[in-house]
Parts: C-alpha cells; structure tokens; sequence
C-alpha cells in the first residue's frame, strides 16, 4: 500500500478543523442577449454612477443562508469572506449606504435552510437573501423565497434545476451550473480514456453532476463500466474502490465535493487505483484539494470555477482582496463567488434605487458585468443563470504550483453561452415558464429600502 501525506503536511485534526468535519467547532474558525466579444486585455465594463442614499444614508440587511457547520463549513466561511470583501469597498465607495451581513446556517439540511431563511426574512427583517453550497438546500431556499417574496441569491449551489425545472423568480444563480461545467470538463476527460466508473454524492448536486457527465460519454462513445451513490458525510470507500478495480474502467470520475471528495480521492489512492487510472470530477478547488494525497492525482481535470490565472482585467485585484482574507483555509473561488456576489448586489440594489424584490429582479435581468474573466458575465432574463465563461481545471504537481495552498491552474476554458447553452434548450426553457408564470408576493409587514440618485 503506497504511503503518503496530506499537502503542506497539515495534522488530521487541524485538516478536520478546516474543513468542518468536526462540526460546530470546526465552523468557528472557518430575455438572452447575446454575449459581446471582447478582445483579451480590454478594459473593464465601466461600472454605472454612484446613486445616493435618501435621507442623507441607509442601512441594507443581506441575509447569508450558508453551511457554517457540518461538512461544507470551510467553503461557507469562504463565501462569507468573499461577501464581507465586497461590502466593504462597495461602503468606502459610496459611505452613505451601509450593509449587514445576518448570518443564518443551514447545516448542508434543506429543512434547517428553510427554517434560518424563512427567520432571517420574517424576524431579521432582511432585504434581500444569499448563500448556499448544498444544492438541496438551495433548491428549498428557493421556494422559500419565492413563497416570502424576497430576492435570493444562490452563491455556490450548482445544481442545474435550480435554474431549470426548479427555478423560481425570486433566484438567481452567481456560479456556473453543472450543464456549464460539464461542458467545460468533459472534452478534456474525454482523452484520458472513454470507459468512466462513477462515485456520486446521493443528493441533487452529485446525481445531477453524473447525469451531465454520462449525457457526453454517452454521446461520445463511451461506456460507463459502474457507478456507486454515497451518502453525504461518509467517510468509508474502501468497498466502492475494490468494485471499480474489478471493471477495465480507464477513468474514475467524482461527482461530489468537499469532505466527501477527500475521503473518496484518499481511498483511491490508497487502493492504488491512481497507477492505472486516471481521476477526475465534477467541481473541486484549493479548499478541498487541500484535503487530498494531491500530488498523487497530479493531472487530474476537474470542473472550476476561477482561479489568478483567469486572464481578466480585474482578476489580479480580485485575487489581491481574497487571498488575505484565507486565514484559516487556502484562498478560493468560493471566496470568488460570494465578491462577485456581493459586488451584484451592492450594484443592483444602486441601480434600483431600492430592495423590493421585484425591481430588484428587473435590475438583474440581462445586466452584464466585469466578472474578472477575459469575457464579460450576464445574469440571463430566461433562467436567471449567470453565463459566465466557466473552466475546467487541473490538478498541479508540487513543483508546479504558483505557491502554497494553490493546487490549480486552467487548463480548458470555454464561453458562457456555449458552457450554458441557449435559452431554447430544456433546462432554461423550463426555467423561463416558470419564471414568466409567477408573480412576486408583497412582503408581509416590510417596508423596502429605498433610494435616490
């Protein structure tokens, strides 16, 4: 049995910590226009002026829904940091309007997010929602904020109904959905062998994620040799890795996250599957990696979402507010999404004028921006989907690293309207029915913010 360690020789205990496998405690410290082309190295969308808070300031409550406890804790205190990051320069632009961060968590349980959403909208009186890394409780946040009737923001939920068959007027989606990051993937899998063995997350994320995966092997030829579902948490592989060594599998693919990948990764390469397969999945990033023998997955492709090498025109300053803010886990793109989220929302709430949840969403709708990418993001009027161009990453060896805690760099990119599709395609189309049928509920007993240019 080949040995090994944990990258930058981080101690179980202090890998637990991070990572929120120890619970509580370890949450402590953790319409469809078309995209513009835009050459590499323009300049940056020119943000729109500054508006004015009536009355001389303002106070704008943001509700964070998010995992601070159980396994997914590191990569919400990711998430908060990339928030309190964009809060505070958008406040040192504009000193009038001040925002709160309320922070509700979910636990990575549908019914606990439910629950902290419905008493940060009902009893914070907050102004608008945010958050998410589980897809199931994303998906329930949503309902829930279309039954409230206030503007949600999905940061890290990836799930593809969730602006598809699922979708809700009140949502909108920040980071790339599991169609755009399987189409960013898979071509590149692809040339590591067409024979994939399947590990999946039993939950809509890692369900959902196999089911774009399979779609293109399928397409293209391939075989899927097995496929085992695990629940959320487990910590025992061992049994899934002797099944996929007795196929002629040439791939093994991970369809889900955090912990879990670490664990599932750790068993592979314990098992000894790495010397004649190759590995991948659907999402990673340093956060997780951090938790992996990386080393001995070196080259393997998983989907991503940012990195410093994004080639943007902002994607250097970007880096430059996230990373000091790592202090107790690797800098990230879930840092990355709750910035550019917060950013969205200090700026649509501007250029609404105010927090009602309905001329909140028509600012949304279509509105481009400079996402720290080489292409230009917009938040889609049909699926309310932020096309964006979306990655597929590799898993570097030691020595190529840019430095500690930075195990990726990009090695395919593809275009937001490719990775998403068109609007006519099944999800959005669903999506977009739905969205047209609704009608945003009055807030009961809420007065909205607002403001003046």
């Amino acid at each position: 049995m080949p040995e090994f360690r944990r990258e930058a020789d981080v101690a179980r205990s202090e890998f637990l910590r991070r990572t929120g496998a120890l619970g509580i405690a370890g949450a402590t410290v953790l319409g469809y226009p078309l995209l513009e082309s835009r050459p590499v190295g323009a300049g940056p969308i020119a943000p729109p002026k500054d508006v004015i808070a009536a009355g001389g300031g303002a106070t704008i409550k943001v509700g964070h829904v998010d995992s601070f406890s159980g396994v997914y804790a590191a990569a919400g205190e990711s998430q908060h940091t990339g928030l309190e990051a964009a809060f505070d320069i958008a406040m040192k632009k504009n000193n009038r309007i001040r925002y709160v961060l309320v922070r509700g968590d979910d636990a990575s349980k549908p019914a606990t997010g439910v629950n902290e959403a419905t008493r940060l909208t009902l009893q914070e009186k907050v102004d608008v929602l945010c958050g998410g890394l589980s897809s199931a409780v994303g998906l329930a946040v949503s309902a829930t904020s279309e039954e409230l009737g206030i503007l949600f923001i999905a940061i890290g939920t990836h799930d593809t109904n969730i602006t598809g068959e699922k979708a809700n007027r009140t949502c909108y989606r920040a980071t790339a959905n599991l169609t755009m990051l399987a189409n960013a993937t898979c071509p590149s899998l692809l040339k590591y062998g067409k024979r994939w063995y399947f590990i999946v997350a039993d939950y809509a994320f890692g369900t959902d994620g196999r089911d774009r995966f399979k779609k293109i092997l399928l397409a293209h030829g391939g075989q899927v040799m097995g496929e085992d579902l695990h629940p959320l948490g487990a910590t025992e592989y061992s049994s899934y890795m002797t099944k996929a060594s007795n196929t002629e599998a040439d791939v093994m693919v991970f369809c889900n996250y955090g912990p879990d990948t670490q664990n599932s990764v750790t068993a592979f390469v314990r098992q000894g599957l790495h010397k004649r397969m190759k590995a991948g999945g659907i999402l990673c990033g340093n956060e997780v990696a951090v938790g992996m023998p990386a080393h001995e997955i070196a080259g393997s492709l998983w989907g991503y979402i940012w990195g410093p090498d994004a080639g943007g025109s902002r994607t250097k300053f970007i880096w430059d507010q996230l990373k000091p803010r790592a202090k107790d886990f690797p800098p990230n793109w879930r840092q990355y999404l709750g910035f550019v989220t917060g950013e969205q929302l200090a700026d649509r709430i501007q250029a609404a004028g105010t927090t009602d949840a309905e001329k909140l969403i028509e600012a949304f709708a279509g509105h481009r921006y400079d996402a720290g990418k080489i292409q230009p993001a917009y938040w889609r009027d049909c699926d309310h989907q932020a096309v964006q161009e979306t990655y597929a990453g590799i898993l570097l060896p030691k020595n190529k690293r840019r430095g500690d805690g930075e195990f990726f760099e990009i090695h395919e990119r593809v275009g937001g309207d490719f990775a998403a599709g068109p609007c006519t395609s099944p999800d959005p189309d669903a999506a977009h029915k739905i969205i047209a049928s609704q009608k945003v509920p009055a807030r009961e007993g809420y007065r909205a913010v607002m403001l003046k240019g």
